[in-house]
């Protein structure tokens, strides 16, 4: 029995075949590339294909442009001309793989730099103003960082807007077109929030309570802290270090001794419960107790978060209203209540909305104490779910888009009637 030969990726060559499909040689196998004419491209591939090359050229050209003390803004938008014309050139060719397209990018890099020795130096610093300067250098220090996240986060991104609307599975992902427009439809939507007879609307209530709780505790947990080791005491940079433990320790071991320490049969709680002549209950599987059970993890868990930045807002007040109000008479709990938490208002409002943000998307806690038993599924492992039990691809997307709407809704409405701004 023969086998085929192995080839590296830089190998792979694709021919036109009957219809339109593109066949791999070494393989024979014909299936529909990504890798087109440019004339066959579609909606998406076309506006991605322009974009790439357009970043391609615009970037060396701001900075060639901006070393040689002429208006960046000019150099980027040749730049993206030469690229797109350059893109376009090239995509009429047989083979049009990502090596081709790293090494044409590559070269036109390298030409770039070339050129920037011959250009003769200009006088756009005599000639623009100070916000255009301030401007230029900010666009020059923020383009890689802009890219990177547009690369990793962005296209993501939009990927997964697009698989919520088409019906993608593990099984024929390999085959599908990621670029089509042609099979959207609304039909993930509708199985995600019909499945089990609506159970989904119970997932999101159960899911904006955990939040809106756990992040509440959390925050009120901080403030105690915070208050605790604000004033100076034999052992205290000891005692901050501590604090700050469940937040920087690994959540995998966090999350295996709160399992022991729940635990019905051997666990610490039902132990001291059991000597007091209680009944053992195991807190992680039980209605009721586990929501309560996940949400006290996420508030010990998190609380140095907010314990830090109260902290530093608190050693950022100024001395004089602590010594005005005691001269006044003022006894401890009246300079809480209106010196401190009036100066907190801004950082519980920016506090609450992280914490709201990160939580509400946060999957490994409740998955590694439960997995989501006894009603504590959440939408976060309800994606898991989707993607790994019952390989949808199609409608763990959609879960996770209908989260983002959600997010987006309650920060807008944050934004618009609960921002406070500090004065």
């Amino acid at each position: 029995m023969s086998y085929p030969t192995p080839v590296s990726p830089s190998l792979f060559r694709m021919e036109r075949g009957a219809g339109g499909d593109s066949c791999f040689e070494y393989t024979g196998v014909c299936r529909m590339s990504s890798y087109l004419d440019i004339f066959d491209f579609s909606i998406l591939q076309l506006i991605l294909y322009v974009a790439l090359w357009a970043i391609i050229g615009g970037l060396p050209g701001f900075y060639m442009f901006y070393s040689r003390n002429h208006n960046p803004r000019m150099g980027a938008r040749l730049g993206m001309i030469t690229g797109i014309g350059l893109g376009v050139m090239f995509a009429g060719m047989e083979s049009l793989e990502p090596e081709e397209i790293f090494n044409n990018a590559l070269f036109l890099w390298l030409w770039a730099i070339v050129l920037s020795f011959f250009i003769p130096r200009g006088t756009y610093n005599q000639t623009a103003s100070i916000r255009q300067s301030v401007a230029d250098l900010a666009y020059g220090m923020l383009l890689p960082t802009f890219l990177i996240v547009m690369a990793i986060v962005v296209i993501p991104m939009i990927w997964n807007v697009l698989f919520a609307f088409r019906p993608i599975t593990l099984r024929n992902l390999q085959s599908v077109d990621l670029f089509s427009l042609d099979d959207l439809s609304l039909d993930n939507f509708d199985r995600v929030i019909n499945a089990r007879r609506g159970r989904f609307w119970y997932l999101l209530r159960i899911s904006l309570f955990y939040t809106f709780v756990g992040s509440l505790i959390a925050i009120v947990m901080g403030l105690i802290a915070a208050l605790i080791v604000k004033d100076k005491f034999p052992g205290r940079g000891v005692y901050r270090g501590i604090l700050l433990f469940p937040y920087i320790a690994p959540v995998v071991a966090v999350a295996l001794i709160w399992q022991q320490m729940l635990n019905a049969r051997l666990g610490f709680v039902n132990e001291l419960i059991a000597d007091a002549g209680g009944t053992r209950t195991d807190f992680l599987t039980t209605q009721g107790w586990a929501l309560a059970a996940v949400i006290a993890f996420q508030a010990w868990r998190y609380f140095p978060f907010a314990f830090l930045f109260i902290l530093a807002r608190i050693q950022a007040m100024p001395e004089e209203l602590y010594e005005a109000a005691q001269v006044d008479g003022a006894v401890p709990s009246q300079r809480l209540l209106y010196i401190t938490l009036p100066q907190l208002r801004s950082v519980f409002g920016t506090l609450f909305l992280l914490r709201f943000i990160w939580t509400f998307n946060k999957f490994e806690d409740i998955f590694l104490l439960n997995g989501g038993a006894a009603n504590t599924e959440v939408l976060p492992v309800q994606i898991y779910n989707w993607l790994f039990a019952r390989k949808n691809i199609g409608a763990s997307s959609a879960v996770a888009l209908i989260m983002a709407a959600v997010l987006l809704l309650l920060v807008g409405i944050y934004f618009k009637w609960f921002l406070v701004e500090e004065e």
